[in-house]
């Protein structure tokens, strides 16, 4: 099949991986004018090493990233609040913390050592139904595709999304992760003031080998304070910042400039189609959320995998596309649900939620099944999206098997 990626992030890079390692002819339109990743540091959850560990790129990812044992979230007084152990779901899980240039750079040479070809500075706005070929910025159009894949994130131009901008975004930066200090290698840290302030330090590998170890740093901001942040003298800020948590100055002495950060705004929506015809959309620009549960990119990364594991498992291209929605949908129903539930609790103006969690969060993860049931909602596997893609049987199947969904 000829195959177009719209957008090279996360999930276009991941399913171009896949199709164009299964024999594919893969092209990828990205509107940047050279290769790049934006943003900081994400979790790889197990889900999504997974799909590394199916495209054998799981030692890179390793090789480049920090082990992550635990979540540790308290209110600014100290009190654990938040407490999630993926030992609890057995002694072999756990996340990989990593910068995302250092993802970008590992799917990106996994794209083009398949075969995929990369075309930057196309901006792509639409697509046309009877050539099956994108429509660019500049009005010309591509060549025709079989299949159109949207990855172009939350802001694609083919799913209408009005009011889904979430009001709290985050500030995010770099910075020499802060050894010796309180914090912990393999831990994700936060501290908490109800729910319109908090602060994270999240360790991020290194983007070679004998670079330091990086962190993360995080503080949930306002939308609709941005601008203010940027007139506010930073050292303003950082007093600001260690009133929260005053262990955070090792990291914070790192800032001197606003420029340093970068400011990341979030949505929550699902299209309501996720194919249209021989269009795909994948990743954020089919089921956006807020980034509370850390599953952003490891959604992008099933999709991927299901999406290219169909196309193998069904002769009929319609028939495989039928495929891929029943293998996501229900998982993606389930944490856009959870999403909604949660971000209220942790960025809001709610004064009611947040004074709940701190009060009743501790006591509740003392039930027996508390640590099992928070690991495997930060894990990913709530769902079992990898039931039927991890199958001998299912994996077995070729292209000329029967046209039956999964």
């Amino acid at each position: 099949m000829k195959i177009a990626i719209g957008g090279a992030g996360i999930a276009g890079l991941t399913a171009a991986a896949f199709l164009a390692g299964a024999g594919h002819r893969v092209i990828i339109y990205d509107k940047a004018p050279q290769p790049g990743p934006v943003g900081s540091g994400l979790i790889v959850q197990p889900t999504g090493q997974a799909v590394l560990a199916a495209l054998q790129l799981d030692h890179l990812l390793m090789k480049r990233g920090s082990r992550l044992d635990r979540l540790d979230g308290r209110t600014e007084d100290g009190r654990r609040i938040l407490n999630v152990r993926y030992e609890a779901l057995g002694p072999d899980v756990f996340g990989v913390a990593v910068h995302r240039s250092s993802l970008f750079n590992i799917l990106y040479e996994a794209a083009k050592s398949a075969g995929a070809e990369i075309r930057y500075g196309r901006m792509v706005t639409g697509a046309d139904a009877q050539s099956c070929g994108f429509v660019f910025a500049d009005g010309d159009t591509s060549e025709p595709f079989d299949l159109l894949i949207d990855a172009l994130g939350r802001r694609t131009p083919f799913v209408a999304r009005e009011d889904c901008i979430l009001s709290y975004g985050a500030l995010w930066a770099n910075a020499p992760f802060p050894s010796g200090h309180e914090f912990s290698e393999n831990a994700l840290s936060q501290r908490y003031r109800s729910a319109n302030l908090s602060a994270g330090v999240m360790p991020i590998g290194s983007a070679a080998d004998k670079d330091p170890l990086q962190a993360a740093f995080f503080w949930t901001l306002g939308a609709r304070h941005y601008d203010a942040w940027l007139m506010t003298p930073l050292p303003r800020w950082k007093d600001r910042v260690l009133k929260l948590w005053p262990e955070a100055a090792p990291v914070l002495d790192h800032f001197q400039d606003h420029e340093q950060f970068v400011f990341a705004t979030y949505a929550h929506h699902t299209a309501p189609a996720p194919v249209e015809g021989r269009l795909v959309h994948m990743g954020d620009a089919w089921h956006a959320a807020s980034p509370q549960l850390g599953q952003g990119a490891n959604m992008a990364l099933i999709d991927a995998w299901a999406l290219s594991f169909a196309l193998e498992r069904y002769a009929d291209v319609d028939a495989a596309l039928a495929g891929f929605v029943e293998l996501r949908r229900n998982h993606v129903k389930l944490y856009q649900a959870i999403s909604r539930l949660f971000t209220p609790v942790y960025q809001s103006d709610s004064k009611t939620l947040p004074a709940l969690r701190d009060k009743f969060a501790a006591p509740l993860s003392t039930f027996w099944f508390m640590p099992k049931l928070l690991a495997a909602m930060v894990a990913g596997t709530l769902g079992d999206p990898l039931k039927h893609l991890q199958s001998p049987a299912m994996c077995a199947a070729k292209t000329d098997a029967t046209n039956e969904v999964v």
